[in-house]
């Protein structure tokens, strides 16, 4: 299970990785943010309402046992492969929440150690975050072709 696990979200490591290489690398810090203050406020909002949305989903999910889709997912078996996504997006969200609500006690002009390393996981949260509501849209898309072809 855990080896699937890993295999199933490879490449959301590697963005995960990759990204924050790249903003420790090139060290990205609250003071090379325009808006600082106004683009975490935004990022928090946005982390917090996803964070919900696929919690919702997470918990709606298994009481539609009666859809066509949710059969179908069944079928397929990705039922397991979705709610693992929707676990996985709601805990990055999550993560990029409480990351955005610490960026905003840094200063807008700060450039220290510390807050590149902070704003290194935000942004990778971020972005990871972005990358699986993508995933998982186009799983979604392609489940539902598969429902309604038949």
């Amino acid at each position: 299970m855990k080896k699937g696990r890993i295999k199933r979200n490879i490449a959301t490591i590697c963005i995960f990785l990759a990204t924050l290489s790249i903003s420790l690398l090139t060290n990205f810090s609250p003071a090379k943010i325009n808006n600082f203050t106004d683009l975490m406020s935004a990022s928090l909002s946005f982390s917090s309402i996803a964070t919900a949305l696929f919690f919702s989903c997470f918990s709606l999910i298994p009481a539609f046992t009666n859809s066509q889709l949710v059969k179908k997912l069944k079928q397929l078996k990705w039922d397991y492969k979705v709610m693992d996504k929707l676990m996985h997006s709601s805990l990055i969200f999550l993560i990029s929440s409480i990351f955005s609500f610490i960026e905003l006690f840094f200063c807008s002009t700060d450039n220290s150690r510390l807050s590149q390393i902070v704003t290194a996981i935000w942004i990778s949260t971020t972005i990871t975050g972005l990358f699986n509501t993508v995933f998982l849209v186009i799983l979604l898309i392609k489940l539902f072709d598969l429902a309604t072809d038949e």
